[in-house]
C-alpha cells in the first residue's frame, strides 16, 4: 500500500531530547532527514533582462580591467534569500569583452557553454584553437578544457550569456581551476569543432523536423553531450501558440533567442526577448505564450535527474 500522507514525527523537545543532541546527535523522530511527499522548492522564478544587463556591462567596461578580474561578467543570482546561483544545479551570467580584448585561458571541472548576443570578431580558444563565434551560436566548453575569450573588432564589444553547472559541482566540492597564458593572435583558427553548434544549422533542423509532442512543443535537442549534465535544446513557438503547462523534477533556463513571448511560472508571468532568461525551478508548473512567435534556447538538468532515476515529468 502506498500513501501521500506526511511523514511521522514528534515535535521538538529540548528537554526530553538533550542528551542526543549533547552528545553530538540529532533526533531523527523530530524529521526523518527532510523526507517529504514532493520535492520542496527554495528558489525562486525569475527573468533576468538583456537590455538591463548590457547597460550594466557597459558601464562595468568603464571601470573593470579584464586583465585584472578572471572574467567581466554580471552574474543572475536568484532572488530567492541567500543565492548566488540561479538555480540550484544551473547557473547563468551576462559577459562582454570590449574591442581588441582578451580574457585569458582557463580550465576548470565545471562545464559550461555560451549563447552569443553580439559578435563582431567574437572568438573562443578551445585547447589552444581560436574558434570565431556568430550570433545566436552556441560554443561548449566541457569539464577541463582550456577556453579563453577574445574580440578581434576594433570598434566594437561582443557579449553573450554563459550557463553552467557550477552549481551541482560545487555543491559536489568537485571543483578544479587553472589557468595558462595564451598570445591569442597567434593561436590557429579551428572552423570545425563539435563544440561548436551554428545557428544556422539549428534553424536548418527546426525547419526539417515540424513534429510537435504531447505538451504542443516543436522543439529540437541540441548536440550537447559534451556536457553531460546538461541537455540543451531549441524550441520554436509558432504565432498564437500556448503551450500545455507542466511541471517536472529538472531545473530549467529558458534563453530568447528570436521574436518573443511569455512563459508563465506559477502565478508569474514574464514576457521575455531576445537575449532575456528565465528560470523554471524544478517541480514548478510552467507553460509558454506567444502572439507573434519566437524561439528560446533551453538549458536543463535532465540528464543528472535520468541517470539517478530522479526525473518525472507531470501534466497540471
Amino acid at each position: 500500500m502506498s500513501t501521500q500522507g506526511d511523514v511521522l514525527k514528534l515535535e521538538v523537545d529540548d528537554t526530553r531530547d538533550a542528551a542526543v543532541i549533547q552528545a553530538g546527535f540529532l533526533p531523527g523522530w523530530v524529521g526523518e532527514g527532510g523526507l517529504r511527499s514532493e520535492p520542496l522548492q527554495d528558489f525562486q522564478s525569475h527573468c533576468w533582462r538583456w537590455k538591463k544587463g548590457k547597460a550594466l556591462l557597459q558601464e562595468a567596461a568603464t571601470y573593470i580591467d579584464p586583465t585584472k578580474s578572471e572574467r567581466r561578467n554580471i552574474r543572475m543570482a536568484n532572488p530567492a534569500p541567500g543565492k548566488r546561483t540561479s538555480l540550484s544545479t544551473l547557473h547563468c551570467s551576462y559577459q562582454m569583452v570590449g574591442p581588441g580584448q582578451f580574457a585569458r585561458a582557463h580550465r576548470h571541472t565545471v562545464n559550461a557553454g555560451r549563447f552569443i548576443l553580439e559578435s563582431d570578431g567574437a572568438y573562443t580558444t578551445l585547447n589552444g584553437e581560436k574558434v570565431f563565434m556568430d550570433e545566436n551560436d552556441l560554443i561548449l566548453t566541457p569539464n577541463w578544457v582550456w577556453h579563453g575569450l577574445g574580440n578581434e573588432s576594433e570598434s566594437h564589444s561582443v557579449s553573450w550569456i554563459d550557463f553552467l553547472d557550477d552549481p551541482l559541482v560545487s555543491h559536489l566540492q568537485t571543483i578544479f581551476f587553472e589557468v595558462r597564458d595564451e598570445q591569442s593572435s597567434s593561436l590557429p583558427v579551428q572552423d570545425n569543432t563539435p563544440l561548436h553548434i551554428k545557428w544556422a544549422d539549428v534553424k536548418r533542423q527546426l525547419a526539417r523536423q515540424p513534429n510537435i509532442d504531447s505538451l504542443g512543443r516543436h522543439r529540437i535537442e541540441l548536440p550537447s553531450k559534451a556536457i553531460p549534465t546538461m541537455r540543451v535544446l531549441a524550441e520554436n513557438l509558432s504565432a498564437g501558440l500556448q503551450t500545455s503547462r507542466s511541471k517536472s523534477t529538472a531545473n530549467r533556463l529558458f534563453m530568447g533567442a528570436e521574436g518573443a513571448g511569455v512563459t508563465v511560472v506559477g502565478n508569474n508571468r514574464f514576457a521575455w526577448t531576445r537575449g532575456d532568461v528565465v528560470a523554471v525551478p524544478a517541480w514548478t508548473p510552467f507553460h509558454h505564450e506567444t502572439a507573434r512567435g519566437g524561439i528560446l534556447i533551453e538549458i536543463n538538468d535532465e540528464p543528472v535527474k535520468d541517470a539517478f532515476g530522479w526525473y518525472r515529468t507531470l501534466h497540471v
